[in-house]
């Protein structure tokens, strides 16, 4: 087998002998390149996830004494659009994720018809992560209980934008005395204490209540163009 190395080196000094000492690539050669700079960022984020679920998961809550499952979130980290509900249904608190079952197919439906897709560019969670005893409305007190909890997980995803399903996420997150059906398909500039830069924020009917009212379809999905309008406009990557 031939000596590679000493063949090599032989070349070269041909070359030298005629006067060469440089070489040009096709492609520059990046020295100093960081390969492992996206991996890092992704385990810091994933550390950030782990550590507010833990925190999350050690509160001292009445709620998680009746739930079976403790619901984080479901979807893509790193997605710049981030989906926000109100409370864990019998079949998240089953399986532990967010809207699955007959309202999370619906959310499906909603989001597919804009170009997102919780496995490829949304990340998706409640205000409360544990189901409340027969999928009542969380009370106040369950809401400000959580809610730091929940701008402390808007600060790690640092979304583009924020959808805001149902009554709890939108007045609780925005500070909004009115409901819903006043509010629907307008943007706010929301303010997370954790954040420097606001996050354009917008509210929409939320699944559940547009299974129960069909009627209501048609004033989700303008809405949901809206959004669609958005993400086009900021040039957002999904």
């Amino acid at each position: 087998m031939p000596n590679t190395s000493k063949h090599s080196l032989a070349i070269l000094n041909y070359y030298k002998s005629f006067g060469v000492e440089t070489h040009i690539q096709n492609k520059p050669r990046i020295r100093f390149k960081n390969y492992s700079y996206n991996e890092s960022k992704k385990e810091i984020l994933n550390d950030q996830l782990k550590e507010l679920e833990k925190k999350m998961i050690n509160l001292d809550c009445e709620l998680k004494l009746k739930a079976k499952n403790f619901v984080f979130y479901d979807g893509l980290s790193k997605s710049n659009i981030m989906i926000i509900g109100e409370a864990p249904g019998y079949e998240e608190d089953k399986i532990g994720k967010p809207f699955v079952g007959t309202a999370g197919k619906k959310l499906d439906q909603m989001i597919n018809a804009i170009g997102l897709d919780r496995k490829k560019n949304v990340y998706i969670t409640n205000i409360i992560p544990w189901r409340p005893p027969n999928n009542r409305t969380p009370t106040e007190n369950e809401i400000n209980f959580f809610l730091p909890f929940v701008e402390k997980h808007i600060s790690i995803i640092k979304p583009k934008i924020l959808l805001l399903f149902g009554n709890v996420s939108s007045k609780s997150l925005l500070k909004l005395k009115d409901g819903i059906t006043k509010n629907h398909g307008k943007w706010f500039n929301y303010k997370n204490p954790f954040l420097q830069n606001k996050i354009f924020t917008t509210c929409i009917f939320h699944p559940s209540y547009l299974l129960r009212i069909p009627n209501k379809k048609k004033i989700a999905w303008e809405d949901l163009k809206k959004v669609k309008e958005k993400i086009t406009s900021l040039r957002i990557k999904t």
